[in-house]
């Protein structure tokens, strides 16, 4: 890969595993510095083993103290500068509205939403100054309802908004918003709370079915074009939604 990322800053959140795994290690080799973050400190040291560009801050970001300490990190690092924000981390609750309840809501939109809100008001200085920008991770479920999806797809619906109202609110100061929307991903985002090891499979063997391409995505394809939107190369794109889903919503 070309180091068309050297001398670039950026901070993927979810970034111990999955889709945000496979955005840091791009980007690290592509000649980024990277700041990955989750609650998970032995994953993201491993992340980190892989590649001298990539530090962590483990967070919880459902904590705003927390998410102020990502933040901080990050001026310190950076030297007050940051390129690219990826507000990746997520959390997919299966679960009907017959079922939800005001905690559980509380719950999906704490991380999905909130968490979002929080890290890109703290380092949207940074941003500013370096003129550059933000890619939030969305999904298919954005636009498509889907039984027991409501929170998750209530969720990111308001991401792919937001995503499209701070485009318009940062486009005067140099900064690039757009969002990336997977479809079904191999990522433990499936790995869902509650069912037996073989309800596990049945599950994801019945999303993987009603793709177009009979299969999951892999983390690196949806991160391919995570790093084409990060990248110079989209400088004339902002508050777009990509959507890369095999061709499920076509």
């Amino acid at each position: 890969m070309s180091k068309r990322f050297e001398n670039k800053t950026a901070i993927v959140t979810g970034g111990s595993s999955g889709i945000g795994r496979a955005v840091a290690l791009k980007l690290a080799e592509g000649g980024a510095k990277v700041i990955i973050v989750s609650r998970h400190a032995n994953a993201l040291q491993a992340v980190c083993d892989k590649s001298d560009n990539i530090s962590y801050v483990a967070a919880d970001l459902t904590d705003t103290e927390d998410v102020a300490k990502v933040a901080e990190a990050a001026s310190e690092r950076f030297c007050g500068k940051l390129d690219i924000l990826v507000n990746n981390a997520g959390w997919c609750p299966v679960q009907s509205i017959k079922d939800v309840t005001l905690a559980d809501h509380d719950k999906a939109f704490d991380l999905d939403v909130r968490s979002v809100v929080d890290l890109t008001v703290r380092t949207l200085p940074m941003l500013i100054a370096a003129k550059g920008n933000i890619v939030n991770i969305s999904s298919t479920a954005a636009k498509q309802g889907g039984a027991n999806l409501s929170m998750y797809g209530g969720a990111k619906a308001a991401i792919e908004n937001m995503t499209q109202g701070w485009a318009c609110d940062l486009v005067s100061d140099g900064v690039r918003v757009n969002a990336v929307a997977p479809g079904a991903t191999a990522t433990n985002i499936w790995d869902v709370p509650g069912l037996t090891e073989q309800q596990s499979k049945e599950h994801r063997d019945g999303i993987a079915a009603m793709q177009p391409m009979g299969r999951f995505a892999a983390p690196e394809e949806i991160a391919n074009v995570v790093l084409f939107v990060a990248s110079d190369d989209a400088s004339y794109v902002t508050g777009s939604i990509y959507v890369v889903d095999g061709g499920l919503t076509a």
